[in-house]
This record gives structure tokens, sequence and C-alpha cells, in this order.
């Protein structure tokens, strides 16, 4: 067999240059050459196979590492056993969301300062001596209850005002 031989791969006929098996599957092959152009090259293929690789492992890698919020009744508790809360402002009242906590778990309270007007950023909890101004730069109020029953939150003018259960 002669290596220089280049050989149609539709018909299997032996040619001796690349031209010569052009020509020949212009005119022996016309409806199946169109075909054979279309397709992609197996380095093309492994590229497009590593790309959505890459992409698949980075999405599943960030679903199962991300932990998400489990809600238990009224309290939504953070994967590091905290509990969350929302404060901001509607009308003349805070509004927490939601407004029932567990005793002894720590609870975060995010306050939305786009909502809350002058002094309904000086944030009290009298009963449980917490007092906290809250700005841009940190809106958060920690804290852990360590006694049960409904308390009372308020700005320091007592303007705005709400109350959260602790059971």
């Amino acid at each position: 067999m002669d290596i220089n031989k280049i050989r149609c791969e539709i018909c299997n006929t032996e040619f001796g240059s690349q031209e010569a098996i052009d020509s020949h599957n212009k005119s022996k092959h016309q409806t199946l050459a169109p075909e054979k152009s279309h397709r992609f090259s197996l380095k093309m293929v492994s590229i497009i196979s590593i790309i959505l690789l890459v992409i698949f492992g980075v999405a599943a890698l960030s679903v199962m590492g991300h932990k998400s919020s489990i809600i238990d009744g009224n309290v939504i508790k953070a994967p590091d056993n905290v509990q969350i809360a929302t404060l901001r402002v509607s009308g003349s009242s805070y509004i927490l969301e939601p407004s029932t906590f567990k005793k002894d778990v720590p609870v975060k309270i995010i306050a939305n300062i786009e909502s809350m007007p002058g002094c309904s950023k000086g944030v009290t909890i009298p009963e449980l001596n917490i007092f906290k101004g809250v700005s841009n730069e940190d809106n958060t109020i920690t804290f852990t209850p360590t006694k049960t029953g409904t308390f009372r939150m308020a700005c320091t003018m007592n303007m705005y005002r709400t109350t959260f259960t602790v059971e």
C-alpha cells in the first residue's frame, strides 16, 4: 500500500492527492460532501465539552456549598443556628419579620436603612438593655434572648414601635 494515497471515506477509492479526492467528492458524492463540512473537529468537541464541564461543576459546587436558611415555624434560622429577621419602617411603625424567636438562640436583625427615616435608626429594646444606632455601615442588631415573653422595640423617641415574642 502506498502511504501517499488518500482514501475516500465514502466509497473507499484511493487517490494520489487531496485535489483529486476533492474533485471526486464533488462529482460523485456532491450530496454528501456538504454534510462533512458541518462536522466538528475532535479538538472543537473537546474544548466545548471541557467548558461545559467547568460550567456545570461550578454550578453544582455553588448549589451544594450554599447553605440556605431553614424556616422553623415563624423563625428563620441561618445555617450557623442564628435566627435572622428584617426590620423596616412602614408608615409610623417598625415592621419586624419574623417577630417570633427561640430562647437562647442568637438573633440577627437586619435593618433596611432605606426605609428608616430620622430617629427610627436609633433602635431600643428596653427589657433586654439593647440600644443600637443602625446606619449604612452597620445595619445589624444582634443579641441572644435569654428569657421568654413579649418585648417592646422602639426608636429613641418612642415614635416607631413594634413587639416581638421569644418562646
